[in-house]
């Protein structure tokens, strides 16, 4: 039979597939979090709120992707200013922000480290340490920063040749995560410290990392594996690599393969392959 004389699609057959579709992906990730050995999910405000059925979600297209909130514009950087002085000034600036409720209880702030002209940029979550034990040159964590110079160094890279930070630059004390308030208060920090460095390239660490970066709200799992763009007005667009964070990978060793193919993807692009 041809298409012409084939029997019309009821109208309500590519929603029902498309919802038939989703359910099946939805299936399939929850066996994959089981197989991680995620057996419960945190009851997250946003999660509640979801559950609330509160669907408005402000700022967010129809696309899924999440409109970045609106910040108070600043000064571009000249193109031939050093990065040196403009990253201790945003450590200055952090060290002194109280935009956000961490700022009352924060064990300190954490400033980027590592080269200051480097063409590898390495952006985590925020600094996770106990109380009495903080110190400002643990960017992840103790256990966390040991994994990160062995994944790096397995791709040629030595903790001087990268430059490693975090979105959130305090450091809270152990407890719930940072809240959106928090990150959009910090994202200015983090466009200012790119801004500086210019990295070729990002590779964005974790689950919050990735959606600050890419303005996306589709977990990691389905970001990770192929190089998306973070784009701001200060420079040109930058390579962004999403893939699991070391505190991750303490967790789960058998997500260490794909990310493993994640760090060798950053290598080609760096090496112009």
């Amino acid at each position: 039979m041809s298409a012409k004389n084939s029997p019309a699609r009821p109208p309500l057959a590519q929603p029902r597939e498309a919802t038939a579709r989703l359910v099946r992906e939805l299936g399939n990730v929850l066996r994959f979090h089981q197989a991680l050995g995620i057996n419960e999910y945190p009851g997250s405000p946003e999660l509640r709120r979801f559950l609330a059925k509160r669907t408005a979600k402000a700022g967010t297209s129809r696309s899924g992707r999440v409109s970045p909130p609106v910040r108070p514009s600043r000064p571009r950087p000249e193109p031939g200013e050093p990065a040196g002085p403009r990253l201790q000034c945003l450590g200055r600036e952090a060290a002194s922000c109280n935009f956000c409720p961490l700022a009352a209880g924060r064990l300190g702030t954490v400033p980027g480290s590592g080269g200051e002209s480097s063409a590898l940029m390495v952006v985590g979550d925020w600094s996770q340490q106990d109380k009495g034990h903080f110190s400002p040159a643990t960017i992840f964590g103790l256990d966390d920063d040991a994994l990160l110079v062995r994944m790096m160094a397995a791709i040629g890279f030595q903790p001087g040749d990268i430059y490693v930070t975090n979105c959130v630059k305090c450091c809270p004390p152990p407890g719930p995560e940072p809240d959106r308030a928090c990150l959009d208060a910090c994202f200015s920090f983090l466009e200012r410290e790119i801004a500086a460095v210019r990295p070729r390239v990002i590779c964005a660490m974790g689950d919050m990392a990735a959606k600050m970066l890419l303005g996306r709200e589709e977990p990691l799992v389905r970001l990770r594996g192929r190089m998306q763009q973070f784009r701001y007005q200060a420079g040109p667009p930058v390579a962004v690599m999403p893939t699991f964070h070391p505190r991750f990978l303490r967790r789960h060793e058998e997500m260490k393969k794909g990310t493993w193919l994640d760090l060798q993807a950053i290598q080609r692009h760096l090496a112009g392959r």
